[in-house]
C-alpha cells in the first residue's frame, strides 16, 4: 500500500504537467512547434475583415539574413482554407494575396526558421471604395480593447471582426461602451467560435446613433484576435487593430499628409463596480514647432465602462502623444485624406528599429512615410528597402518632441516596398501614410503603424 502512495504521489504532478502541456499545444495552431523550436518559430494573426469585390493582400517583410518559411492560412465563418507554404529570402518583401469576401475574413501567417514582419492591406473596390491598411496581431490574448467605432449616422458602418486562429474552440463576450450604459446582446454573449474561424458583428445592430463605439472582447476559453472595421459610404474603410490586454499609459500615434482633421476616440473599460472616472493628456508633435496641447483633452474626464471622441485640428505632418490616468484606457488616432477617406492608426511606445510595410494599394500613389520622436534626444534615422525596392537609402534626423516627412524622392523610388527603419542613436515610432489609386493617386487614403523588430536587424 505504501508503495501505491509512493507511486501514486510521482505520478500526479508528472500527469498534471503533461495536460498543461496538452493544453497549451492544443491552443497553438497544429504546425506551430513552440515546444519545439522556442526561438524560431511565431506567428501573425490577422482579422483584416473584407467585403464583396475586396481585394485584401498580406505583407510580409523579412529583415534577417536567414530565408524564412512561412504558412499562411485563410479564415472565415465556414471552413478555413488549407495552407499555403511560401519561401521569403533574406532582405525580401512580399504580398500574398488573401481572402477577403466577408466581413469576418482572417488570415493566419506561421513563420519558421527566421522572424518575419506581417500587415495587410485591402482596396475596398466594387461598390465600396477605399484603402486600409494595418500590422497583424504578434499574439493572441484573453481580452482585447477596441476604441474605434461609431454608428452615429446610416453612413456609419462599424464591424468587429474577431479571430479564433488555433485548434481549440474558443468563447467570448463583447461589451460595447458608448456615452450611456454599457450594452450586451444575447448574440454577443458567450459566443462559441470553432477552431480555425473568423467572424464579424455589425455593432449598428446592437447600439445605435452613438458617435463613439468601443467594444470589449472578455474571452472565457481559448484565445482570440480582434479589430475593428469602419465601412462609410462618404469616407471609405479603416482598420485598426484592437489592444491586447492593458495598453501603456503613455502612447504615441504618428500621423501623415492627411487634411489636418483627427480624431482620438478614448475608452475607459474599468468596472463599474471599482472603477474611478479617469483623464487623459495629449500634445501634438509637428515639425518646426514646440509641442501643442491636444485642447480637446483638456479638462476631460471619462467614467467607468465609457467612451467619447475628442477632435482635434493638426498640421502635418503630426503626431499626437497621450498619457492616460488609468489603467484600462485605451485610444485611436482616426484621420481623413484629402478626398474623404478615412484612416486609423493605433499608438506604441518608441523603439529603436522598425519595419514600415507600405500603405500603397497600387498606381498613381503619393507614398508617405512620417517618423515622430516623443523622447527628449535627437533620433537619427536611416531608412534602407527590401527588395525588390530601390538600392536606395537616406539617414533623417528627427528632433525630440517633433514629427518629421521622410524625403518623398526616397519613397518614390519603390512606393509599394518594405522599408527598414533603424535608429543609430535614440528612439521613434514610424507609420506609412500614403495616398493611391484614381487619376491622380489621390482617391485612397491609409495609415499603419510600423512593426518594431524583435532583434536589431542586420
Amino acid at each position: 500500500m505504501r508503495k501505491l502512495q509512493t507511486l501514486v504521489a510521482i505520478l500526479v504532478p508528472v500527469l498534471l504537467l503533461a495536460g498543461a502541456a496538452y493544453a497549451e499545444r492544443e491552443l497553438t495552431p497544429r504546425s506551430f512547434e513552440a515546444a519545439e523550436r522556442p526561438q524560431s518559430s511565431g506567428g501573425w494573426f490577422c482579422p483584416h475583415g473584407g467585403g464583396e469585390g475586396w481585394d485584401v493582400q498580406l505583407q510580409v517583410a523579412n529583415p534577417g539574413t536567414q530565408t524564412a518559411t512561412i504558412r499562411v492560412r485563410s479564415l472565415d465563418p465556414d471552413k478555413p482554407a488549407e495552407p499555403e507554404t511560401i519561401e521569403v529570402e533574406p532582405g525580401a518583401f512580399v504580398r500574398v494575396p488573401a481572402s477577403g469576401d466577408s466581413r469576418g475574413s482572417a488570415s493566419v501567417v506561421e513563420w519558421f526558421g527566421q522572424w518575419v514582419a506581417v500587415g495587410w492591406i485591402a482596396d475596398a473596390g466594387g461598390e465600396e471604395t477605399g484603402v486600409a491598411a494595418e500590422p497583424c496581431a504578434p499574439e493572441a490574448g484573453r481580452r482585447w480593447l477596441l476604441p474605434d467605432g461609431t454608428t452615429e449616422t446610416e453612413d456609419d458602418e462599424a464591424y468587429l471582426v474577431v479571430m479564433n486562429p488555433f485548434a481549440r474552440e474558443a468563447v467570448f463576450s463583447v461589451t460595447l461602451l458608448g456615452r450611456q450604459e454599457p450594452t450586451q446582446h444575447s448574440s454577443t454573449t458567450d459566443v462559441t467560435l470553432r477552431p480555425f474561424r473568423s467572424t464579424s458583428f455589425r455593432l449598428s445592430d446592437i447600439l445605435k446613433g452613438e458617435p463613439t463605439v468601443a467594444a470589449i472582447v472578455d474571452v472565457s476559453v481559448g484565445r482570440v484576435a480582434a479589430a475593428s472595421l469602419g465601412v462609410t459610404v462618404s469616407g471609405g474603410i479603416r482598420s485598426a487593430l484592437g489592444y491586447a490586454g492593458r495598453p501603456p499609459n503613455d502612447l504615441t500615434f504618428p500621423g501623415g499628409d492627411d487634411a489636418g482633421r483627427t480624431q482620438l476616440p478614448l475608452m475607459n473599460a474599468s468596472a463599474q463596480q471599482l472603477g474611478e472616472r479617469v483623464s487623459a493628456e495629449g500634445e501634438i508633435l509637428a515639425a518646426d514647432q514646440p509641442a501643442q496641447t491636444f485642447a480637446g483633452l483638456a479638462e476631460s474626464s471619462l467614467p467607468p465602462m465609457s467612451a467619447r471622441t475628442f477632435p482635434a485640428t493638426t498640421a502635418v505632418p503630426s503626431s499626437i502623444r497621450v498619457h492616460v490616468s488609468g489603467d484600462e484606457m485605451a485610444a485611436v488616432r482616426r484621420t481623413f485624406g484629402t478626398v474623404s477617406d478615412q484612416a486609423a492608426v493605433t499608438g506604441a511606445e518608441p523603439a529603436s528599429s522598425w519595419i514600415v510595410l507600405p500603405t500603397v494599394a497600387g498606381l498613381p500613389s503619393k507614398p508617405g512615410l512620417v517618423l515622430a520622436n516623443p523622447g527628449t534626444e535627437p533620433a537619427e534615422v536611416t531608412l534602407s528597402f527590401l527588395a525588390p525596392g530601390s538600392d536606395d537609402q537616406v539617414t533623417v534626423t528627427v528632433p525630440p518632441g517633433s514629427t518629421v516627412r521622410a524625403p518623398a524622392s526616397f519613397l518614390e523610388a519603390a512606393p509599394e516596398a518594405g522599408v527598414l527603419a533603424e535608429a543609430a542613436s535614440g528612439t521613434f515610432l514610424p507609420a506609412s501614410a500614403s495616398y493611391s489609386l484614381g487619376v491622380e493617386g489621390s482617391a485612397a487614403y491609409a495609415v499603419a503603424l510600423g512593426i518594431p523588430t524583435p532583434m536589431p536587424a542586420p
